[in-house]
């Protein structure tokens, strides 16, 4: 293989445009060597000298401490982690790198307050009162205590939560196989709004631009070689933060490389002067919450102004039309508002005008974004999770959002925007176990025997949240006070309580709405003095709050002591291995032994108390012996996506045909083609493959992939990767059409609908306001002059509690929400250095200011005004009366009008959180600030909207607030 420079080009043929790095061909049996392509050749001598060393043991995997989930190379001796690394050969989402989150890591595997073994509650919940058990007690009471729930009440009244998506498999397949279907994740309190156009649309979740590079791509003369140009040349970024808070790292990287090689421009649309923002061409500090006003208005000023004939006016690419079903049913439905007069402000809707008054933006701005959006080919209109992620509302914009990419012509083109959930390898397949929700299961109802699919007991789509096809997690308090009620499907009717609930790495009461709420129903009791939810268990590797109100916690394994598949976004198919690095410390298991245990203990319950059980030995301890087997499991069904777009990826199969199997045997025809199913498959991925490969794979890249050729009538037709009813863009949303029939047919509106005024989904555009704002919604207008700020909230680093947790990340300042502005304290340390298996840590003290905690950003004309200085402690309000102490941070990064906290940065209460937890009461939790609505479709927590009234706070007050806060909420001292 020759010695290359990444910066040397050719141009190719009829892909003259393709950027490729000279010489990295890929033919048969090459994709080993591709990932040693990817590295610089002055790199290269060095990178395969430091795997050679002979002292360490070097192992892949892939990172945890944020959701971006990147490659690591890991240097093990004598059974401890020594050193973290970027894998250098999967550059993929970091390019090779490793940032301090992952370094930080360390700290996080060894913290001195990790989980060490299993622990029983003896006082009350949320006194933080355990004693020390045995694995084989507490698996024999908790299966026995399931068992006994699954008699009372059935299956169904347990529901496990598994925090974020990753690694959660193991625990989905107990639920299922146990018999019930109410197994959650993390993504129904994340951003389920902002997730929604795309759903509906194309049955997807998340839309980025394409800067993902270099990406293989295949070349006419059937080679592959590296793609290495980008050619996005606009960017927009709303309410959307990558270069601090993303999962896509690559997005960080691409942004800047597309400025710098192509010229790119980037917008970013926030109320807060983000890293983003800061390193973007232009910053357009919007109101909260008018995200989907800005889209309307842009979607408005396009249509009107469009002109085919005049190149400075040609906006909309009709030649995608042609892929899309219902656009001339949604644009008769959003032109029917173009008439009527807005309430709050008095001009019609979706004008520059009205855009004006309600997003605080100029309207030569919002005219200036519109046109320069759709003149610009290839651009990206991005949206994110702070906004409109976490409106009320959210559902308007992101659906707007989706329709200007796709008018415009931008969607699936190269540089435009990628619906990464739809193009990602698949991971999972049978293991997750979701064919146990097909069962047939009975239930008397009335009086009356009724039998149908196990997945028909569903809590919230047969429940009040019918449309939640993300499930419902911030909910849940209401749901556990009152239990549960199905009122649709063969069930309606039925009732049930949420009576056990498992919670794996997850921590709902900070992150799943108002914290009084899940404290409320942690701690509800029975007349007869029981708790309303009768078994919690908590599985986790550090205690976090919710872990102090739970029956028994079980320590799981750390990220680099389990194996599981990575999660991570990218714009083709790609999979991380997380391989275990070292062997679980301390009583710590991982999640496949501990779905064994749990298996098998209440497989012998249930013999003993019904003669027989829903858990088949044959489908637990028999068939995964190891978390291997498991993850082979997972891995049968990579990469599942159809050999579609331009260039086909594989011009030697079939088009159209989902594709299984390693990249090398799809690239040499050692496959099996099924024509009746439209597969073909290779020889399946396992963890033995992906060890061989550095920890991953990936197959080829490609675009338009919404389309497929028809060979007989010589033309482009809908498909592909779409997997919507009519394999087409659906403006119409006939998603909603198969909800609305279970509403019909049932005669109960949810009472979410019944707020809008709705009897059913509309089908095509749609409009309604966001709650808790005076600038849109009239029924707010009267807080307007005592409430005058509005709330947000934003990311800090993006490592969730590890942020909080390790020394390296607590010193690292961000964006004036994670500053040094702590009092002086005291705390255990991890100490990282090698020693064995045990965990050394160390006594420090840290001095003020050097330690940073989560503080507010105030715009310093509102400080000024209200005599606010930086560092002064305040106490923000909102007209629910709930408060919480900060120290104020004033700049000029936020704008006026607008409180910028950090999100679970502040308040954090449980002492697992180390140095965090020292600074828990002149710091603010943003939960507790929040309103107990949920969004209306998918019932998804209303993180940003709120409106808050702030003031200096005066010692007195100070100390009266914190006192009686921890002694009412917390019982903590």
């Amino acid at each position: 293989m020759s010695k290359l420079s990444r910066r040397k080009f050719i141009e190719l043929g009829s892909l003259a445009s393709l950027a490729v790095i000279a010489g990295a061909t890929l033919g048969p049996a090459i994709y080993e060597k591709m990932h040693l392509v990817q590295i610089p050749a002055e790199n290269l001598r060095a990178v395969k000298q430091r795997i050679k060393k002979r002292d360490v043991q070097v192992k892949y995997t892939a990172c945890v401490m944020c959701a971006a989930e990147c490659a690591l190379e890991v240097w093990v001796k004598d059974g401890r982690v020594v050193r973290v690394y970027g894998n250098p050969h999967l550059t993929y989402n970091s390019r090779g790198a490793a940032c301090a989150k992952a370094i930080a890591g360390l700290q996080l595997v060894y913290s001195p307050y990790r989980i060490k073994y299993p622990l029983k509650r003896v006082g009350e919940r949320g006194e933080g009162k355990f004693v020390r058990i045995s694995w084989e007690q507490a698996i024999d009471e908790i299966a026995r205590k399931l068992v006994e729930i699954k008699k009372k009440y059935g299956p169904e009244a347990l529901l496990t939560d598994t925090g974020d998506v990753t690694d959660r498999d193991q625990y989905w397949r107990l639920t299922f196989a146990f018999g019930s279907p109410n197994a959650v994740e993390h993504g129904a309190i994340c951003d389920t709004p902002r997730r929604h156009g795309p759903k509906l649309i194309v049955n997807g979740k998340r839309w980025e631009p394409d800067i993902l590079r270099p990406v293989p791509i295949r070349m006419p003369d059937g080679s592959l070689k590296w793609y290495d140009k980008h050619d996005a040349k606009l960017i927009i970024y709303v309410g959307w933060n990558p270069f601090t808070a993303t999962r896509i790292v690559w997005e960080t990287v691409g942004t800047v490389r597309a400025k710098k090689e192509n010229g790119c421009k980037v917008f970013v649309v926030d109320p807060g002067f983000s890293n983003t923002a800061s390193l973007a061409d232009e910053w357009f500090p919007i109101r909260p919450g008018t995200d989907g006003d800005l889209f309307a208005a842009m979607l408005r000023y396009i249509l009107e102004h469009n002109n085919p004939a005049d190149p400075t006016r040609n906006y909309i690419d009709y030649s995608v039309l042609k892929y899309v079903e219902g656009w001339e049913e949604f644009l008769e439905n959003f032109k029917s508002w173009w008439d009527k007069v807005d309430p709050v402000n008095g001009f019609k809707y979706f004008t520059l005008e009205w855009a004006e008054a309600r997003t605080g933006l100029p309207k030569e701005k919002i005219e200036y974004l519109a046109h320069v959006f759709g003149i610009t080919k290839p651009a990206a209109l991005i949206w994110g999770m702070q906004s409109p992620g976490h409106h009320y509302n959210g559902y308007v914009a992101s659906i707007l959002g989706c329709v200007l990419n796709i008018i415009t012509g931008n969607f699936e083109a190269r540089g435009g925007v990628i619906d990464t959930e739809i193009v990602k390898s698949s991971k999972g397949g049978t293991a997750t176990g979701r064919w146990f929700n097909t069962r047939k299961v009975k239930r008397i109802i009335n009086g009356v025997e009724v039998e149908a699919e196990q997945e028909k007991l569903h809590y919230a789509r047969y429940g009040d949240w019918p449309a939640a096809w993300d499930d419902v997690v911030g909910d849940l308090p209401r749901m556990i006070m009152e239990g549960i009620e199905l009122k649709y499907g063969p069930f309606k009717g039925h009732k049930y309580p949420l009576a056990a609930y498992i919670l794996r790495t997850g921590n709902t009461l900070i992150t799943a709405g108002p914290v009084y709420k899940f404290i409320e129903a942690f701690t509800a009791k029975k007349p007869d003095g029981e708790y309303k939810l009768e078994l919690y268990v908590y599985i986790d590797t550090i205690l976090l709050e919710s872990g102090l109100y739970a029956d028994y916690i079980l320590p799981e394994a750390s990220y680099l002591e389990r194996m599981s598949l990575s999660d991570i976004y990218p714009t083709h198919p790609i999979i991380f291995l997380r391989d275990a690095v070292i062997e679980p410390l301390f009583e710590s298991k991982k999640p496949t032994d501990i779905m064994n245990m749990l298996a098998k203990k209440i497989y012998e319950y249930e013999m003993k108390e019904f003669g027989k059980s829903d858990i088949m030995p044959e489908e637990f301890w028999e068939k995964y012996k190891t978390e291997e087997d498991f993850v082979n499991e997972m891995l049968r069904v990579a990469p599942g996506r159809p050999n579609v777009g331009r260039p086909l990826p594989y011009p030697n199969l079939p088009e159209g045909y989902t594709l299984i199997g390693t990249p090398e045997s799809l690239e040499e025809g050692r496959v099996k083609i099924d024509d009746e199913k439209k597969t073909v498959t290779g020889e399946y991925v396992t963890v033995e493959y992906l060890r061989k490969h550095y920890g991953g794979a990936f197959w080829p890249m490609s675009w338009y992939r919404y389309r497929e050729w028809d060979e007989e009538k010589q033309d482009w037709k809908p498909g592909g990767i779409i997997k919507t009813k009519t394999k087409k863009l659906e403006l119409h949303f006939y998603t909603y059409e198969g909800i609305n029939k279970l509403v019909i047919e049932s005669g109960v509106v949810p009472p979410s609908w019944r707020k809008l005024g709705w009897k059913e989904l509309p089908t095509s555009f749609y409009w309604f306001e966001t709650v808790w704002n005076y600038y849109t919604n009239p029924e707010y207008v009267k807080y307007r002059d005592e409430y005058p700020f509005q709330l947000i909230s934003a990311r800090v680093h993006h490592a969730m509690s590890g942020t909080h947790m390790c020394e390296w990340l607590a010193q690292t300042p961000a964006e004036g929400l994670w500053m040094p502005m702590n009092e002086s304290f005291s705390l255990k340390m991890a100490e990282t250095s090698p020693g064995g298996m045990e965990i050394i840590h160390v006594e420090k003290t840290i001095p003020k200011n050097l330690w940073c905690i989560g503080t507010v950003q105030i715009n310093s004309a509102d400080a000024e005004r209200l005599g606010i200085k930086m560092g002064d402690l305040i106490i923000i309000e909102n007209p629910l009366g709930r408060k919480v102490l900060s120290k104020a941070y004033v700049c000029e990064t936020v704008r006026p009008g607008v409180i910028r906290m950090g999100f679970a940065t502040g308040g954090r209460f449980s002492p697992g959180l180390g140095g965090t937890y020292a600074h828990r009461t002149y710091t603010p939790n943003h939960s507790e600030l929040l309103d107990y609505i949920m969004s209306p479709i998918m019932g998804q927590p209303v993180f940003a909207d709120m409106i808050v009234k702030v003031r200096k706070a005066t010692p007195e007050e100070t100390r009266g607030i914190i006192a009686e806060y921890y002694r009412r909420e917390w019982k903590i001292i």
